[in-house]
């Protein structure tokens, strides 16, 4: 025990972390210094990302996909605040113990302003563990009735996949830290965040959060279903060996091989070198990726879908594809299948590997 008592506070906190918190609990009775250390707001705080899950990495993990629930989660009255929450190092001692934080222990002295000694982290944590460990039957019944209807209401709002808007997705990974606030382990919970970003093409965060769900429950079938979509795409937009990557890191836009070889491409397709590509060109196009020609109707469904009325060299504005919207189709085709795109280059004449004119 004395051994523990002349740890500084930063170590202390190190070996907290993994401690159970009844176990800190029981520490804090064994001596004066024990509960000095023991009391460090700091370590609670994180202790509640360590045991109830981290809420900051979850928000950070969402804004690299293009997602800010930041406001909404800071801002909500239904969370117990952690972590956000800027301790007041010049207020009250409130550990324990009554400390008034005035112990002549040097080590204690927390000359360097790193750690408070309030009470506010142990009774955040507190706060949090009875909301995940309700002492109530009916509080437990009643989470569990919420959560449920939060899971569904969010899959509801994601019923249009990508097509949804940005505050149909802000709202929805919102709602999940609604029912993670009660429920850390839920799997499901990853997992829907995992799809969310997956919708954005933010195939870094999706896996990072498949992860986190896969540690939870590694046999909910959803999580392994689409952890196996993410890595096939990823294997095949960025190239596994010597394979070049076909999106670039963001996976919004192409990877500099792959720009280079669409130029090239487009500029083999303009036969006319007017800097768009007619209904003709692009019929052309299709006939030599697909091995035949395609009715004059999927013709005007792609130009529509992809281009319309672009800008000619001569300032004229003409029906087609112009470069940007070649690339477009080339970004869209590679999310949904890498394998394709690979395959079409290689019959405009690129080497499907390197990318790289053959």
């Amino acid at each position: 025990m004395a051994s523990l008592e002349l740890l500084p506070q930063d170590i202390f906190n190190k070996i907290a972390l993994d401690l159970e918190a009844a176990d800190l609990a029981t520490l804090m009775l064994a001596s004066r210094r024990l509960n000095r250390l023991a009391c460090c707001d700091e370590l609670w705080i994180e202790k509640v990302s360590a045991d109830f899950g981290d809420r900051e990495y979850i928000i950070d993990m969402l804004a690299d996909a293009g997602i800010d629930i930041a406001n909404l989660v800071y801002q909500s009255a239904e969370l117990v605040p952690w972590r956000h929450q800027q301790v007041t190092r010049d207020s009250e001692d409130n550990c324990s113990d009554g400390s008034d934080g005035s112990d002549s222990d040097s080590s204690m002295s927390n000359a360097d302003g790193l750690y408070s000694y309030t009470g506010v982290g142990l009774r955040c944590y507190r706060s949090r563990f009875v909301r995940v460990f309700p002492r109530s039957g009916d509080d437990a019944v009643n989470s569990v009735k919420n959560a449920e209807a939060t899971l569904e209401a969010v899959k509801h709002m994601l019923r249009d996949g990508p097509q949804a808007s940005s505050d149909v997705f802000a709202e929805a990974a919102f709602r999940l830290v609604l029912v993670q606030e009660y429920y850390p382990n839920s799997a499901e919970c990853y997992y829907l965040w995992a799809l969310i970003c997956f919708m954005l093409n933010a195939f870094t965060p999706s896996l990072s959060f498949l992860s986190i769900g896969q540690s939870i429950n590694g046999d909910f079938a959803p999580l392994k279903e689409l952890a196996k979509e993410v890595r096939s795409i990823v294997a095949g937009a960025y190239g596994t060996g010597n394979q070049a990557p076909l999106l670039d890191r963001a996976g919004s836009g192409p990877s500099p091989h792959l720009a280079k070889a669409l130029a090239i491409v487009f500029q083999r397709l303009d036969i006319d070198r007017d800097g768009v590509l007619n209904a003709a060109e692009l019929s052309r196009m299709v006939q030599q990726t697909n091995g035949q020609a395609p009715p004059a109707a999927v013709i005007s469904q792609i130009i529509g879908s992809f281009g319309g009325q672009v800008q000619a060299k001569s300032g004229r504005m003409v029906v087609g594809w112009n470069l940007a919207s070649l690339t477009e189709f080339y970004i869209a085709q590679t999310l949904d299948d890498p394998s394709e795109t690979r395959k079409d280059l290689a019959k405009f004449g690129f080497d499907p590997e390197t990318l790289k004119n053959a």
